[in-house]
Formats: C-alpha cells, sequence, structure tokens
C-alpha cells in the first residue's frame, strides 16, 4: 500500500519542525492555546489563528518573516465542529494537532510547492505514485510549478471549484486566495464502488488529503473585487494524525500511537476488545478521542460550564461518559485515562504534567455530577411513561428533554421504554437535536445547558420568581423560598455568610439580555444582606447575597430593596444604547446589525456588524444626533404583545436571542422599537449627555463603541478637561493653542532625530575605520568577529553591510550593546553561503548564549539579546571554531 518507513507521530512532529526551522530558515514558534483571544472563535481551530492580526496587517511578522508552528487545535461547537463524525469516521477528531508553515510576505508557490513535495516524498518517503494533486480551477502558476518543476504527471492534479480549492477572507473583506492540496490514495481495495474518486461526489476512505497549501495572494474589497496583494503568504496545514496513519499503513488514525495507547487502557476497563464488535468500536473510538480532548482543554484552563466553549468542554466529556455507560464501564472512569494521555504528550506538552492533577480533579467533579444526572433523569423517565401510558411511545420532545436538561442519553430511553413495552419517537428526538444545532450553528456558539441541577429541582418545585422590578424598586412582604450556599440549598445562614437567596418576588433585576444584574437590600425582621449582584436561571431570579446582620432562615418574610441610584444609571445606559443602534443605521445605513451588548451603571459597550472603521465625522455624527434626540426629550413606551405582531409592528430582534410567545416592546416615539426585557428611562431627557469614549474593532466585520451617559458623562469630560488643562500648564501654552504646540515639538524632535541619526552614521563610518584591522584572512576570504559598543541597531546593519562590502568574499559579524540592548548582525558572502555557513545560524548561536534569539537569511540575519555577560565569550568562541578549521561546516 504504502513504501514509506514506519514512523511514530512525535518522528514526524520533530521531522517537521526540523525540515522547515534548519532546512529552510524559518523561526519554530511554540503552539498558541486551546482558548484563543479572538472573542468570534470558541476554540482553537487550525495553526494560523495566531497568525491572523499580521495577516491582517495589524501586527508586523516576525524576523525572518516565515514561522512552522505544531499547533494543538480543537473543533466541536460552532461551524468547524467535527462531533457529529467522530468515533464514526477512522480519521475525524475534536483535538488534533497541525504541522504548519508559514510566510508573511516573503516566499511563495515557487518555494513552498517544490519543499512539500521534498517532504513526504523524501522525509516521510511517501510512495510518489499514490499522491495526487489538487489545484483551485483557474490557478495556472500552481499547475505549472507542480508539473514542470516537481514533475507531477497533468492526470494526477485535478482542478476543482471555490468551494474546495479556495481560502477566505477571514470576514467580509480582507486577504484570501487559491488552494492546493495533497492527497494519499490508499488503493482501489478501500473505494466505495461508485463514482469514485478525488474531485468527485465521493466521500469514502480511499482518497485522503493530508497537506493544504494556502496562497493568499489576493484582497477582496468592501464591493467584493479581487486585486493582487502588494506582499504574498503562504499558509499550509497538515493534520498530524491523518499524516502518521498514511505513514505507519493503516486505514484509521486511532491506530497509530497517537491514540493507540488510550484506546488500549479504554479496552482494558470496559473488557470490550477493539474490532470485534462495530457498535462498541464506535463507543471506544469516541471515548479515545474525547479523553485526549478534555485532558488538553482543561490543562489550557478551560473548565465544564453551560455556556460557550465551557459548554463545548462539558458536551465533549458527557458524551464520552455516556459512551462509556454503554460499554458498561460504571462511572466515574473518564479521569482514569488521564495519566495514559498525559504519558503519551507529555515530552511535547510539558504544561499536561504540570496539570495533571487539576485535570483529574476537574474530571471527576464532572463525572460525579453527570453521574446525578443520569438517576434524576431515570426518575423523570418513569414520569414520562406513566403520562404516556395511552399512547405506549414517548414523544421526540421528551425524549430531547431528557437529553438536553438531563444529559440522558437516548439509547438508555429506548431500552428502559422497550422494558415497559413503550416505543420513542426517534424521528421526533432527531428533529428537535437538529433544531439545536443549527441554533448552535447559527451563533458560532452552543446553545445553554439548563441542567443545573439545583437551580432547576427549586424551579420545578416552588415556581417561577415574580418580578416586579419594571414598576418598583422596593417590594416588602417577600418570602426567602429557598437559600443555596456552597452550590447546595441549606435552611439558614449567619452573618458573614455568602449566599443565594431566592424570593417569591423581587424588584431586582437579574442579568439577562445584556444588561447587568441590580444590587441592593434584603432585610427581614432579625438580619439583613446586601446583594451584589442577581442572576437568573429561566424564571427563577438569584439574588447572590452577603449576610452582613443576624441570621436569614428559609420561610422569613422580608423586604427587598433595589439601590435605585444604581438602577437609575443603568436604566440611562439601557436606553442610550437604544438610541446608539438607531443612529448606528440612521448613519451608516440598515445594514448594521447588533452582535452583543454589556450595559453596566458606569457604560455601555455595543458591538455591531459593519466591514469597515467609521470615520471620525460619522462618529460624530451618530453622537451628535443621539445628544439632539436626548435634548428632544422623547417619551418612552412600553407595550406587551405576541411576537408574530411585534415583528409585523416592525420591532427589532436580536438574530441569536430566544423570545418567548408574548414579547415586551420598547419604543422611543418614532426613534426606536425594540424586543426588550431590559429596565428603561421613561424619556431621553433623563439620560442628560451622552458622550462616545471608544471605538474599535473587535473582529473583522464586527466594531465595538462604548460610550457613558448621564453623571458619568459629565466626570468623563471634566477629568479630560483637568488633563488638557494640566497639559496647558506644562506646555505654557493656553489650552487653545495646545494643539499647535504639539505639532510644533514634534516637528523639532523629527529635526533632531535626524540629526542624531547623521551622527549615529558617522560614529559608525569613524568606528568601522579600525575594524578592517580585526579582519583576517581564512580559506576563501575574510572573517570578521567584533563588537563595537554604542551603536544603535539601524547604524549597526548599515555598519555591517558596508564593511562587508568592502572586505569582499568575507563572513562579518558584529555586535552593539547601545541604550540597553543587544543587536548581532551578520552579512554572509554567497561564496561561504554556497559553503555552507549561515548568518542566521550565526547570529542565533551568540544570541542563545546571551539570552536572545533570532535568524534571518542564509546570506543575511539579524538577532537580539539582553544579557552581555556571556557575549565576549561566545564571540571568542565563534573566532576560534572558524580559526580551528570549522569554517567549512555548516553553521
Amino acid at each position: 500500500m504504502n513504501n514509506a518507513a514506519v514512523l511514530s507521530g512525535k518522528e514526524i512532529r520533530n521531522k517537521f519542525i526540523k525540515f522547515f526551522k534548519e532546512k529552510h530558515d524559518h523561526l519554530h514558534l511554540k503552539s498558541s492555546g486551546l482558548i484563543p483571544e479572538n472573542p468570534t472563535v470558541l476554540l482553537t481551530p487550525a495553526g494560523m489563528l495566531q497568525f491572523v492580526p499580521i495577516f491582517l496587517g495589524y501586527e508586523p511578522p516576525p524576523t525572518p518573516p516565515r514561522a512552522v508552528t505544531v499547533q494543538k487545535c480543537a473543533r466541536a461547537g460552532g461551524k468547524d465542529s467535527d462531533i457529529e463524525n467522530v468515533g464514526r469516521t477512522p480519521r475525524h477528531h475534536t483535538f488534533f494537532e497541525m504541522l504548519g508553515n508559514f510566510s508573511f510576505g516573503d516566499y511563495f508557490k515557487k518555494e513552498i510547492i517544490p519543499w512539500s513535495w521534498d517532504f513526504v516524498t523524501n522525509e516521510l518517503n511517501l510512495d510518489k505514485d499514490k499522491l495526487w494533486i489538487t489545484i483551485y480551477e483557474t490557478d495556472e502558476e500552481s499547475y505549472e510549478i507542480w508539473n514542470k518543476d516537481v514533475g507531477i504527471p497533468k492526470e494526477r492534479i485535478i482542478r476543482k471549484g471555490k468551494k474546495d480549492n479556495f481560502w477566505g477572507p477571514p470576514g467580509p473583506t480582507g486577504p484570501c486566495g487559491p488552494c492546493s492540496e495533497i492527497h494519499f490514495d490508499f488503493g482501489e481495495e478501500y473505494a466505495c464502488g461508485g463514482n469514485c474518486g478525488i474531485g468527485k461526489d465521493c466521500d469514502c476512505d480511499r482518497y485522503v488529503e493530508i497537506w493544504n497549501l494556502v496562497f493568499m495572494e489576493l484582497n477582496k474589497d468592501e464591493e467584493g473585487n479581487f486585486s493582487p496583494l502588494e506582499k504574498k503568504n503562504v499558509d499550509t496545514g497538515m493534520g498530524l494524525e491523518r499524516v502518521t496513519m498514511v505513514v505507519n499503513n493503516v486505514t484509521s488514525t486511532f491506530e497509530t500511537d497517537l491514540l493507540s495507547p488510550i484506546l488500549d487502557k479504554i479496552s482494558e476497563l470496559s473488557g470490550k476488545k477493539y474490532k470485534e464488535n462495530p457498535k462498541d468500536d464506535i463507543s471506544l473510538r469516541i471515548i479515545s478521542d474525547h479523553a485526549r480532548c478534555v485532558t488538553f482543554l482543561i490543562s489550557d484552563g478551560l473548565v465544564p460550564g453551560n455556556e460557550g466553549r465551557n459548554y463545548v468542554l462539558r458536551m465533549i466529556a458527557r458524551r464520552a461518559l455516556r459512551h462509556g455507560k454503554l460499554l458498561g464501564i460504571e462511572l466515574p472512569f473518564l479521569y482514569r485515562l488521564v495519566d495514559t494521555v498525559v504519558e503519551n504528550y507529555e515530552e511535547t506538552y510539558p504544561e499536561l504534567k504540570d496539570n495533571k492533577e487539576k485535570v483529574i480533579s476537574v474530571i471527576k467533579r464532572e463525572e460525579e455530577r453527570f453521574k446525578q444526572t443520569l438517576d434524576r433523569g431515570e426518575k423523570l423517565l418513569e414520569e414520562t411513561i406513566i403520562k404516556s401510558a395511552h399512547t405506549k411511545t414517548i414523544s421526540g420532545e421528551d425524549a430531547f428533554k431528557l437529553y438536553d436538561t438531563f444529559g440522558f442519553p437516548l439509547e438508555l430511553t429506548v431500552e428502559m421504554a422497550q422494558e415497559k413495552g413503550f416505543k420513542v419517537d426517534i424521528e421526533g428526538f432527531n428533529r428537535e437535536m437538529k433544531e439545536q444545532k443549527e441554533r448552535a450553528r447559527q451563533a458560532h456558539t452552543a446553545v445553554k445547558l439548563t441542567d443545573d441541577l439545583v437551580y432547576n429541582d427549586i424551579l420545578q418545585s416552588l415556581g417561577a420568581t415574580e418580578f416586579l422590578g419594571y414598576e418598583h424598586t422596593k417590594v416588602t412582604g417577600c418570602v426567602i423560598k429557598d437559600i443555596i450556599k456552597d452550590g447546595q440549598p441549606v435552611n439558614s445562614v449567619e452573618e458573614g455568610d455568602i449566599a443565594e437567596i431566592l424570593l417569591d418576588k423581587t424588584p431586582f433585576y437579574g442579568e439577562s439580555g445584556g444588561q447587568t444584574g441590580d444590587t441592593g437590600i434584603i432585610e427581614g425582621q432579625d438580619f439583613k444582606a446586601r446583594v451584589v449582584n442577581t442572576s437568573r436561571f429561566n424564571e427563577l431570579f438569584i439574588h447572590r447575597a452577603e449576610i452582613i446582620e443576624g441570621d436569614a432562615i428559609r420561610g422569613d418574610l422580608v423586604n427587598a430593596k433595589v439601590d435605585e441610584q444604581r438602577r437609575k444609571s443603568i436604566m440611562i445606559h439601557h436606553t442610550a444604547a437604544h438610541l446608539l443602534q438607531s443612529a448606528l443605521k440612521n448613519v451608516l445605513g440598515e445594514d448594521v446589525v447588533q452582535a452583543g451588548s454589556q450595559v453596566d451603571p458606569d457604560r455601555t459597550r455595543f458591538d455591531f456588524t459593519f466591514d469597515r472603521a467609521p470615520t471620525r465625522e460619522e462618529l460624530n455624527r451618530i453622537e451628535n444626533l443621539i445628544n439632539q434626540w436626548i435634548e428632544e426629550n422623547h417619551k418612552g413606551e412600553v407595550t406587551e404583545t405576541s411576537l408574530e405582531e411585534a415583528r409585523a409592528m416592525g420591532a427589532i430582534a436580536l438574530f441569536n436571542e430566544k423570545y418567548a410567545d408574548k414579547v415586551r416592546i420598547v419604543s422611543i416615539d418614532k426613534i426606536s422599537k425594540e424586543l426588550c426585557g431590559g429596565t428603561h428611562a421613561e424619556s431621553t431627557s433623563e439620560i442628560r449627555l451622552c458622550k462616545f469614549v471608544s471605538e474599535s474593532a473587535i473582529a473583522a466585520g464586527t466594531r465595538r463603541i462604548e460610550l457613558v451617559c448621564g453623571q458619568k458623562a459629565f466626570e468623563y469630560l471634566n477629568n479630560y478637561v483637568k488633563q488638557m488643562e494640566q497639559i496647558s500648564r506644562k506646555l505654557k501654552t493656553p489650552a487653545s493653542e495646545v494643539f499647535t504646540r504639539i505639532e510644533k515639538f514634534q516637528e523639532e524632535i523629527s529635526a533632531q532625530q535626524k540629526k542624531i541619526t547623521a551622527l549615529e552614521a558617522e560614529i559608525a563610518k569613524s568606528k568601522s575605520a579600525s575594524l578592517f584591522e580585526q579582519a583576517v584572512d581564512i580559506e576563501g576570504g575574510k572573517l570578521l568577529v567584533a563588537r563595537v559598543d554604542g551603536i544603535p541597531g539601524k547604524a549597526l546593519k548599515e555598519m555591517v553591510e558596508k564593511t562587508a562590502d568592502k572586505l569582499g568574499s568575507s563572513i562579518v559579524l558584529i555586535v552593539s550593546e547601545a541604550e540597553g540592548k543587544i543587536s548581532i548582525i551578520s552579512k554572509v558572502s554567497e561564496t561561504f553561503v554556497q559553503k555552507g555557513v549561515n548568518a542566521g545560524q550565526l547570529v542565533n548561536e551568540v544570541a542563545q548564549k546571551c539570552g536572545g534569539k533570532g535568524g534571518g537569511r542564509p546570506n543575511f540575519a539579524q538577532a537580539g539579546a539582553k544579557d552581555s555577560s556571556g557575549l565576549d565569550t561566545a564571540l571568542e568562541e565563534l573566532r576560534r571554531n572558524f580559526y580551528n578549521g570549522l569554517n567549512n561546516s555548516n553553521h
């Protein structure tokens, strides 16, 4: 099937790094974490994510502008999720490693295409006759390189369309370009027997994509036009699991050394042998993959939860536990696999060993929680069976509730129903599941789990909290229905305790819809509690409070009073958010869509979709329009109606928000009409003043405005005026002339900087004259290794260039310590490069001995360092190596 020598995943990982680092002068960068900073992404899905700011031009590239990485990746939840296929195919995973090399305006197709072929055929020794190439249908340049330079027969180069072989842009606009993929053919025995082949409507196991080369050569503008990029980039990705599978002559990634030790451990725990029962094999593969994934996620700082990436972790862990139960393994068991995962990966990812005990603890707690959920689910199932006695069928909705609310596996629902002579509407269950997945996919985040057992039990037994906060900020005669301390219901709490108090009715707004929760006081005859936050679980309002006097007891009568001043500040900031959305649509166009918000007492944050940065003039118009509406004193109005009627009335609804059948419309005259459950000012004049604090990009195609209102706006402006007065006094200039004065200073500084640069160049020139005497003869030319302190980096670079040019055929390395930094620059003539001397390795050799790093091309490179204590020794050692005849070795 394949002539490749057997290589472990670790060996392939190391070969890839060495190939690009040593053979092609790439900077080796460590993997970024699985929890990305990018707010639009749940988990790190690809190796290029950490370089997005560079590709978009927000950050400068590294030196040299080429890098190699092995990136930890996870795809589960959101649009990139592979979880449905994991375990059911031989090569899908929630966690995987991505081998990647990147060029930031450096090399392009002419280099990377032959390099990739060199790696797979010579380093991995894959059979050339089993490799196929795909290219974008109009990419003639790639075709010519593959066909003529590399020598791939034209019949094994397949042209494919935009869906398969074109990448990006990452947002509405930006860099993008064609892709070229390398596929491996396992042979006809693995064909599906149908319309089989690359580029055809076939997804069987015969052909496997092992490497994707992305060529960012175009820029898409706001009108949808494509133009060539001035600097072209390369982004490649090769899945380590897949290429290890191919190299090792197996057709499943679970049979590679990357996963087989985990699978073997699960077989030992369950007593089930792999490849004996197809159904058991699915469970064995799922647990193997998920155990690895949750170990890495928790090690990187994630914990199970009910929303976002925390929900994804919980979903993966529970899916593994569910399949453990199907295999007959008693919970808890998943934590026992952590040792195996750590042992298999700790050499490459030492953080796993450091975090092992934390990972075990988190997984074990989640397993205990799930075990309780299953028991409660069984009880609910019994109740559902009684309810469904007349139809002898458990509805898909009830089956899905068992799954979604209690994490109850469908297989157990079916099995237990059959024991009672009942059926389960599996089609109905699948419809409910599909709808949930579609909601999650649209939101690019997982839906909220409602299985917090404590809150759910209280809600089921005691019912919803009556919210009176729209009309009142103080309510008397409330009853404490329950108290929660340390996650468990208790009968009472005492002075000094932190607890959650649940009332039958409340004026406290629970955090939701982007509006923060209320604070205030809950007070009874014998106790007093300070409410520090209010949250919601469905219709249950939860008051997190510190008991500051006496004891609070379940059943007590209390008075609840909201911090009124804070509430008023929240209300005007929330109403300002509605005015902002209307103003944005008025100035920027109706295409503006709210993408999120956070309303606090001291500011409003509003996110919206827009494909460019608003101009300063546009922002001024938006802010002025809001303040005009404030001055005009428009009245607010709240109405309740059906969701259908609200939409017919033109009320704005959030795209991803889930609404009840009866909804609340907040209108501000003819200016704004939105579905909203928050608290608002009665008229716009209550806002008094609105001031923008900042506007920025938070992701491609998504902007953020932060603003302050009312007293907070006056405080902001007063502080601004004070700062201006301080600057004015410092510059001894009237405030109205500060800008002109600063411009003059800038001109003077620029002029002085030019003089300094010229002087530095003169100093460098005078010092370089003495350097020629330090140059020594070596075979083939001259060698100069010198230290000249006091020369800044830019001047040092010019010194190295001129010195090397005057010396002719030479190896030049000059170091300078200036302004607390050490600069190391080397230039190597072509004659010495051909002999194997590499400037990048020379500077790195010195830098590493001084606590620094760097690199570059074989003929020119630079590095930086901070510790000069070992500098002279490092330079002397470098000279000695050449003097001893090592100048012909590969540096």
